[in-house]
């Protein structure tokens, strides 16, 4: 048998490279979800040879940003970097390319491609900036197809011919492509209300920045979440954990970032209602804050407190996910630039 010397996408744990691949083809230890929020460092954590000897993937959540990776092992001789690539398909017996070559998923920023920093020969690599996809509420089964290519191996050479029609074609793309992996969509029992996305813009300064989710009259026992997987340069995303609502009074979660210039990406946020019922009228807000550098920042006159502008409001920090105790809470100054309010009413 021939050996693959590309960045290889197992179909199984068993698959060492050898070609034409052989053995089942739908549980890609490589194309893998890890649920509603990033993993912060994902090359440690996936690229380890204890984690390559499992598969990782985690059941999806319907209505909500699920964050995807791939991950391949440069089989070759030399050092190369590597591109992702990220796809659907719907339910069907057999998958043929025209069913899902349209159905690309992107990242946070809306790329199609997620890059692989250099692997050495025998080392394994892992997209840093994850693909999100949400997928809808639906008793269809889905399939993602992912793809690593190289210079040597590149896209256009792995994709599978737009006149794939019968399935011995398909199983002899399949067979061929080293570069490629499936893997089923298994869903989670939890499904989230809905999830909004807004944009969070580039700036061409750096700025500290508050980020918060406002609820108002959400039932008590219900949760909200927001995301993104664009990485900050410590390597951290903007993220808020899966959070539960104590009351229908007013009430928030924040966290606070430091943001590059230029960097931008979108946010998702998710509302679970979890069976509950709000008053009949209620609203889940998320808001972007400048926090004053200085008492000479050019917007220190139009600052307020924190507490003033977002009463009752927990701060969680980004990094970890952890909530941070109220007695470790910096007042900051701060002034609101933007916000995103979603309006609900109760059935």
């Amino acid at each position: 048998m021939a050996q693959y010397t590309g960045v290889l996408v197992r179909q199984n744990l068993q698959d060492q490279g050898a070609m034409p691949r052989t053995g089942g083809w739908t549980a890609s230890p490589d194309v893998f979800s890890v649920g509603t929020q990033p993993t912060t460092n994902p090359q440690a954590t996936y690229g380890s040879t204890t984690s390559y000897a499992t598969d990782p993937t985690q059941p999806v959540v319907q209505n909500a940003p699920n964050y995807i990776y791939l991950r391949g092992k440069n089989l070759g001789t030399a050092a190369t970097t590597g591109e992702a690539q990220l796809f659907y398909a719907p339910q069907s017996l057999f998958l043929y390319p025209v069913q899902w070559m349209n159905n690309q998923i992107t990242t946070s920023t809306g790329a199609n491609v997620s890059t692989i920093a250099s692997m050495a020969p025998n080392a394994i690599g892992v997209t840093t900036d994850a693909f999100r996809w949400t997928p809808p509420t639906t008793s269809e089964h889905y399939c993602l197809v992912g793809f690593i290519s190289t210079a040597d191996f590149p896209f256009s050479s792995q994709q599978p011919p737009a006149a794939v029609s019968s399935m011995d074609q398909l199983a002899a793309w399949i067979g061929s492509t080293g570069g490629a992996g499936w893997h089923n969509v298994q869903w989670a029992t939890n499904s989230a209300t809905f999830t909004n996305t807004t944009p969070y813009p580039a700036s061409s300064t750096a700025a500290t920045v508050q980020l918060a989710l406002t609820c108002t009259g959400l039932p008590v026992g219900s949760q909200v979440s927001f995301s993104s997987a664009t990485p900050l340069p410590d390597g951290t995303y903007l993220n808020l954990p899966l959070t539960t609502v104590p009351t229908t009074g007013q009430i928030g979660f924040f966290i606070v970032a430091n943001v590059p210039a230029n960097w931008s990406t979108t946010i998702s946020y998710s509302y679970y209602a979890n069976g509950g019922t709000g008053l009949s009228t209620f609203n889940l807000a998320m808001s972007a804050s400048i926090i004053q550098a200085s008492e000479n920042d050019v917007f220190a006159k139009y600052t307020r407190p924190s507490t003033e502008v977002f009463p009752n409001h927990q701060q969680f920090d980004h990094a970890t996910g952890k909530e941070i105790h109220p007695s470790n809470i910096v007042v900051n100054y701060l002034i609101p630039v933007g916000s995103d309010v979603t309006m609900l009413a109760s059935s």
